[in-house]
């Protein structure tokens, strides 16, 4: 393409401020390494997670011809007042799931920004990634400069923390790249792998066959029996937050877009007992949100793994 300049990116930045994409970075689209993709396959994570073994995943060109410029964004989600379990007697979900579905708004914003290029360009070729495919967004955001992998494995946006979620738009269109994010930050801290309810964490390995998420939102597999103690323990129903609420760089976290906080909703608040629910009302209470990825009979055998065997009558 004949117009691959600084200046489209610097139009770029102000553009993505303007449809709500407060920050944006930009990565060169080469193959990324997939020794470590690999080897956390062959250790569970292919069993578990069998849609994230595709040949070709860790090339952008695979999911868009001739991409030369990753668009990385990173959009914050932190919200004051939610906060897990703070109700007595409530159960615990992750505080991303507690609003709009950040897939439709994080994937509707990088797909108008794309429009918005594409009149600018009318031959520029796009792709939105959301969770959509199986490309690692936050080995794209460190090549991009966005923050580093921390050892919990999440992106670490620097002071704005690690509560952000990551969208890819991927350009047909060479730009100039910016600094990769070299090294990391954590130092000699551990407060995530210590505080890690199951022992999942080691330093920048998260083992899947042991964490929580796995078996409250991606599994229906039962999972081994110290993790579903833990379960029962934490009050962990959908995801689990606790290595991000220990992380020292989230103690003054960049607090994020209100369009993702949505309000209350009776699954934060009402007792673990009330929960229990038929298949009408958990579509409704979950509509819009990412929560209702997770079917009805899923989240009531995890009522079960919390509550214990006096409520295996649950249906």
């Amino acid at each position: 393409m004949a117009q691959p300049t600084s200046d489209l990116k610097t139009w770029l930045r102000e553009a993505a401020q303007g449809m709500g994409l407060p920050r944006i970075a930009f990565a060169s689209c080469e193959p990324l390494e997939g020794e470590k993709r690999q080897a956390w396959l062959e250790q569970g994570g292919r069993e578990l997670f069998p849609y994230l073994d595709q040949t070709g995943a860790l090339e952008p060109s695979h999911w868009l011809e001739n991409a030369r410029t990753a668009v990385v964004a990173f959009l914050p989600y932190a919200r004051p007042e939610a906060v897990p379990g703070a109700t007595p007697g409530s159960l615990k979900l992750s505080r991303y799931l507690w609003g709009r579905d950040y897939h439709q708004l994080l994937k509707a914003r990088l797909k108008g920004l794309l429009a918005l290029a594409q009149e600018r360009i009318p031959a520029l070729q796009g792709r939105v990634c959301v969770d959509t495919v199986p490309l690692p967004e936050r080995d794209l955001a460190v090549r991009a400069g966005l923050g580093w992998k921390g050892k919990h494995t999440l992106l670490i946006a620097g002071k704005e923390g690690s509560w952000g979620f990551l969208g890819v738009l991927l350009l047909d269109v060479a730009l100039p790249p910016d600094s990769p994010f070299e090294g990391d930050r954590c130092g000699a801290c551990t407060a995530c792998i210590d505080a890690c309810p199951t022992q999942a964490l080691e330093p920048f390995r998260l083992d899947p066959a042991r964490c929580l998420t796995t078996y409250n939102l991606e599994t229906e597999r039962e999972p081994p029996l110290d993790v579903r103690e833990a379960m029962s323990r934490s009050r962990w129903a959908a995801g689990c937050d606790v290595c991000q609420e220990v992380c020292p760089w989230n103690r003054a976290p960049l607090w994020g877009d209100p369009c993702l906080w949505g309000g209350d909703s009776p699954l934060h608040t009402r007792p673990a007992e009330q929960l229990v629910m038929g298949v009408a009302q958990w579509q409704k209470l979950t509509r819009g949100t990412a929560l209702r990825r997770v079917r009805h009979r899923h989240w009531i055998v995890t009522l079960r793994r919390i509550l214990g065997p006096s409520h295996n009558s649950l249906d």
